[in-house]
């Protein structure tokens, strides 16, 4: 008898331990969560999580308030959000940077020290050209890089952006033959003085040049076209499609209830098809593409081995 109420007792104490996530899933949310955006304010990143989080607190059913946190490409709100309690109630608008902050050690840990919620927008690379450039096309532009080896100057932000990977396993996969030169933010007036021949860059930062017939887009990298510049092919129809991509979404600290973030992924479902965002969209230049909890976590494992194999490669040419 002693044993069988040592049984029942040990049963009583467990019940609650075994019941607390769906608990927490049960009164998720109670208060409102906050999100930290790794982008300035004003960019079409941070436009982008900031109607995304307005469009997914209608469902959540409680405020989302977005707040900024810049510095180390990103790594400085990434490690804020990683350190936070794992309760659903501080949430990150994350991008590719978060794999490219990891895999050049910018955080002392892997990719998977966070949990992935769900992707939400992405933003294209394009390399880009002036309109008077005799480049057409991206295959005539890599042909001529191959007829001309190393004499065709690539503009880029610095070798540890994105928009440089993306360009750097471009040129290795196809076997071109470019100079690299690192112009920072001067990516589009380096363009348009000649100092290079094109740039590597997201699309959004061109718009208006692009519009005032001054740029060209010969592609852009991205899981489909874009509504902002319908007619620009991808990669992808070019038969060079890389893999990876600047995409955008939701992350939180890990070990949050899996409940928990299947309530936030539905609530951001919801931004996939606000009006206001696919109008933002289409205005300020990136793109819709939601991908759910039950695929993105291996999306992002996924995109992680992809740019790991373009870091590897490129740290072995230094």
């Amino acid at each position: 008898m002693k044993n069988l109420a040592y049984l029942v007792a040990a049963g009583v104490v467990a019940a609650p331990l075994t019941m607390a996530p769906a608990a927490i899933a049960m009164d998720y949310p109670t208060k409102p969560v906050t999100m930290t955006i790794t982008f300035k304010p004003g960019g079409a990143a941070d436009i982008a999580g900031r109607l995304s989080a307005k469009a997914a607190e209608k469902l959540l059913g409680k405020p989302i308030k977005a707040t900024n946190k810049l510095g180390g490409g990103g790594s400085i709100g990434f490690n804020f959000v990683g350190k936070q309690k794992p309760d659903g109630y501080n949430v990150g608008w994350l991008s590719a940077s978060i794999l490219t902050a990891t895999l050049l050690g910018k955080l002392p840990y892997s990719y998977d020290h966070f949990d992935y919620v769900c992707g939400v927008t992405f933003d294209a690379t394009t390399i880009a050209v002036r309109a008077d450039s005799p480049y057409k096309t991206l295959p005539e532009f890599l042909a001529a890089t191959k007829k001309n080896p190393g004499k065709i100057k690539v503009g880029h932000a610095g070798s540890g952006s994105f928009t440089y990977m993306t360009a750097a396993a471009l040129v290795s996969e196809q076997k071109a033959k470019v100079t690299f030169v690192p112009v920072g933010k001067r990516r589009l007036p380096s363009l348009l003085a000649g100092e290079v021949d094109a740039i590597s860059v997201h699309p959004p930062e061109l718009i208006p040049s692009m519009k005032a017939g001054k740029v060209r887009l010969l592609a852009i990298s991205a899981p489909k076209r874009v509504p902002a510049y319908a007619d620009v092919p991808t990669f992808k129809e070019l038969g060079m499609d890389l893999g990876f991509y600047q995409f955008r979404g939701v992350f939180v600290p890990k070990g949050t209830p899996k409940s928990v973030k299947a309530a936030l992924a539905k609530a951001f479902k919801a931004a996939a098809t606000d009006k206001k965002l696919a109008a933002t969209a289409k205005k300020r230049g990136f793109g819709i593409n939601y991908i759910g909890l039950d695929k993105f976590p291996a999306y992002v494992k996924k995109q992680n081995a992809l740019l790991g194999a373009v870091v590897a490669k490129i740290k072995k040419k230094k």
